[in-house]
């Protein structure tokens, strides 16, 4: 017969061995997720909110949006919203892959899940920032003479650094679940 209770007993001190080593750093990475989302929510809404800032921010580009109606600053902050809702959807996943981890689960299908789920919808956010700029720019000279309306194409050497990570990090996720894949096949086997 099988000691069920000593398996139970060995499972648990593993884990909270595991928590011991990794906790720490897990619950840290979960509520900086919480705290950035909220940081780039507020960051969002005062830059859209001071007119000022967003003309001075947007002569550094060379468009000039001097004149623009309340409603155009409005469209601005909506599609920077909708980018910010994509990083939610990252940073939920990002929640949701340490949370494993702190219930043991790491090299598992479900792990490698979650950051995949994290890696494709922080390259999505970052592909969609950068293909709103032309659109953001066209908003914002919206008010300007039918010859005057600007369509600013432009990357920041942060874009290519942060497409670069994302994909590092799919990468990873995809040689994670074909290791978990091969590890809970040889357990059938064994």
């Amino acid at each position: 017969m099988t000691d069920f209770p000593a398996l139970s007993s060995f499972d648990d001190r593993r884990l909270d061995s595991l928590r011991r080593r990794i906790g720490w750093l897990c619950q840290t990475l979960r509520f900086a997720l919480v705290a950035y989302c909220l940081w780039i929510l507020v960051t969002i809404a005062t830059f859209w909110s001071d007119e000022s800032t967003v003309v001075s921010h947007f002569a550094s580009l060379k468009v000039d949006v001097e004149g623009m109606a309340a409603y155009q600053r409005l469209a601005g902050f909506g599609v920077s919203f909708v980018i910010w809702m994509l990083l939610v959807v990252a940073c939920y996943a990002g929640w949701r892959l340490f949370s494993g981890y702190l219930e043991g689960r790491i090299f598992t299908p479900d792990a490698a899940g979650w950051l995949r789920s994290l890696a494709l919808a922080g390259l999505i956010a970052a592909l969609v920032d950068i293909a709103a700029r032309p659109l953001m720019s066209l908003i914002l000279t919206a008010h300007r003479a039918a010859g005057a309306h600007m369509v600013s194409v432009y990357l920041r050497p942060e874009d290519l650094s942060t497409i670069m990570l994302l994909a590092t990090l799919l990468a990873l996720a995809h040689i994670q679940k074909t290791a978990a894949d091969i590890a809970d096949d040889n357990a059938q086997i064994v």
